[in-house]
């Protein structure tokens, strides 16, 4: 058995290419087959009459002459048959009747054709293939041919006929709609005078009623001006009298304030709160020296960086973590957890995301404060409690020199291991830092690609 050869369309051997190739191989097909078939497709014929009520509004007569049909076999089929100035794809006949088809690929008629044929009332079709696919099977061809939904009529002689046949049913129409917007027209200008007329009167009317309202509205406005003037002046001699009231009270309430405090002041052991002092600073110079000591793990202590720290470094698609974490610093101990815990929350809560990163806005360390309280981050209790201590000292106004409050005031804040460790990270080239105060350090993340290891 030998291959199998899909027709298609092309120009025959030798002869010379062109642009057009492909829908000049179309058309001569189209024809062939209609010829070969001696069948054409019957287009929707259909005569429609419009005009315009007295308002503009459309009206339509319409009658469907016939349906229109697929494949209608013709008696006869000439191909390429001069008629004078016309020159058709086809000429077909069906019965005494002589219809010319034309096969549109790339050209359509044209204005000036249509006008010859209807000069001579000659009937014809135009078949529109201009969409079709260019490298279709002739079984395709065949199909989109004999569509009637393809083909329109150009020239149809009963058109006009059934046009003059609607166009008494469509006359009267218009007088019937002409008729009802006259009736309307009138209908409305009476209402239009009636309602004149009744407004003439309510306007008549709500003048007198304005008249007599505004006079007495000017006497309730004297009323309330007289009472209001009456009230305002009682007001203030209330709120004058509210006013001793409230500064013998509020002198009172400092009274009896500084008279407590002296007395929780008495009350204080001086020597106990020294010896706590000197306890508390001891206990965070423990810590301090364990933490340098204690190898670092891999487990989390809190449960929020348990749940995230893990999703957020796959996220960020960190391969390990970077060195400034893993980099001791002086308050690594700070928050009584391992330092790299609460490093890699901040980084990755609020230094290396992707918001971040891309918005080039600067940050300041405050918001990494934030973070780790977030996350229940607290100082040591003993830092706590050492805090706890110079408020009371400070507030009662005891121990300012003595030595062993004042070795508290050595003791560090979030803020300083926050501020080391984001020293670090610009040490490393993962920031660009805005030197500044402590409360208003600020910085820029770097993308990864710029981190040095």
């Amino acid at each position: 058995m030998g291959d199998i050869v899909r027709h298609y369309f092309a120009h025959a051997r030798g002869t010379r290419p062109c642009a057009g190739g492909t829908e000049t191989g179309i058309h001569l097909a189209a024809k062939q087959l209609i010829a070969d078939r001696k069948e054409i497709p019957i287009p929707l014929l259909q005569a429609v009459l419009e005009a315009k009520d007295s308002l503009g509004y459309k009206h339509t007569e319409s009658k469907v002459i016939f349906p229109g049909h697929d494949r209608q076999p013709v008696d006869d089929t000439k191909l390429e048959f001069s008629l004078g100035d016309i020159r058709p794809d086809l000429i077909v006949s069906l019965g005494q009747i002589e219809i010319l088809v034309e096969v549109a690929v790339t050209h359509f008629i044209d204005a000036e054709k249509q006008q010859r044929l209807e000069s001579r009332g000659q009937r014809c079709i135009e078949i529109d293939l201009g969409d079709i696919p260019r490298n279709l099977t002739p079984a395709d061809l065949e199909e989109h041919v004999f569509n009637y939904q393809r083909a329109y009529w150009i020239v149809n002689p009963k058109i006009e006929a059934e046009q003059e046949k609607l166009r008494p049913r469509l006359q009267q129409q218009i007088e019937k709609a002409n008729k009802r917007i006259a009736q309307a027209n009138i209908a409305r200008e009476q209402e239009e005078q009636r309602q004149r007329e009744q407004h003439a009167r309510m306007e008549a009317y709500f003048k007198a009623q304005e008249q007599k309202h505004a006079e007495l509205k000017r006497q309730r406005e004297e009323e309330q001006r007289r009472a209001k003037e009456k009230a305002t002046e009682q007001a203030e001699i209330r709120r004058r009298e509210a006013e001793v009231a409230r500064q013998l009270e509020a002198k009172a309430e400092r009274h009896r304030q500084q008279k407590t405090w002296e007395q929780e002041r008495q009350q204080l052991d001086l020597h106990e709160m020294r010896h706590l002092a000197m306890e508390l600073f001891a206990s965070c110079q423990r810590i301090h020296a364990r933490s340098g000591k204690v190898a670092a793990s891999t487990r989390f202590c809190l449960p929020m960086a348990r749940h995230n720290l893990e999703r957020d470094i796959h996220k960020m698609d960190l391969e390990a973590i970077p060195t400034a974490v893993e980099t001791r610093t002086e308050y690594d101990w700070m928050f009584g957890v391992p330092s790299r815990e609460w490093k890699l929350v901040a980084l990755l809560g609020v230094v290396y995301t992707r918001e971040n990163i891309h918005s080039r806005y600067w940050i300041s360390i405050q918001a990494i404060e934030r973070c780790l309280r977030e996350f229940g981050y607290q100082p040591v209790v003993a830092l706590q409690r050492a805090d706890q201590l110079l408020n009371t000292a400070r507030y009662y106004q005891v121990l300012s020199d003595d030595p062993a409050l004042m070795t508290l005031e050595l003791l560090p804040r979030p803020l300083d291991a926050i501020a080391e460790f984001v020293g670090e990270l610009s040490n490393f080239n993962m920031i660009h830092l805005l030197a500044a105060k402590l409360d208003e350090l600020a910085f820029i993340p770097k993308p990864a690609n710029s981190w040095r290891s």
